[in-house]
């Protein structure tokens, strides 16, 4: 294993394949099984689920909303016209996409509002600085580095919920 190597990669060379999703006002949305992702924050964009003939996008794909919200996503679904949807269908590895969502969401952060909307077709030469390994994407470190911070993060609510535990116990003990 050699040492770590970050370089600059734009959005192109990330996702060959960036799109912006289609207007569908609430009112004329047909329920149905198909998650609909719209701008905000709230239940990670997902408005409900409609029944309309929309373009269905691609799991393993990565959402971006007009106000620089990131989001992957591991399912088909629909989108609307303020959302860009982004995959790469050779990068299908869940754990590197939540990286590069990471990294795309830490970079776009407070750069986007009402008053300045985010576009896909604003995305493409953006550049992010990632891991690479002889001049390619290193999707394979991006997603080890995913699954050691899990590992972290379950150690330290182990870690936790063992001393919660405990003090549950001791005042239990003295009543």
């Amino acid at each position: 294993m050699g040492i770590l190597s970050l370089s600059p990669v734009s959005m192109r060379e990330l996702f060959p394949s960036i799109h912006q999703g289609r207007r569908l006002k609430k009112d004329d949305q047909i329920r149905g099984d198909l998650p609909f992702v719209m701008a905000g924050t709230t239940n990670t964009g997902i408005v409900g689920k409609i029944g309309n003939d929309v373009r269905k996008f691609p799991k393993y794909s990565i959402t971006i909303d007009i106000f620089g919200n990131t989001f992957y996503r591991g399912y088909e679904f629909g989108a609307g016209d303020d959302t860009g949807v982004f995959w790469n269908t050779e990068n299908t590895k869940p754990k590197s996409l939540l990286y590069l969502k990471t990294i795309i969401e830490k970079q776009l952060l407070g750069k986007y509002d009402f008053g300045h909307k985010l576009r896909a077709s604003q995305t493409y030469d953006m550049e992010f600085q990632i891991p690479t390994q002889n001049n390619q994407s290193d999707y394979t470190f991006m997603s080890d580095f995913i699954k050691v911070i899990e590992k972290l993060v379950i150690k330290d609510l182990v870690e936790w919920t063992d001393k919660k535990i405990q003090a549950t116990k001791e005042v239990v003990a003295q009543h």
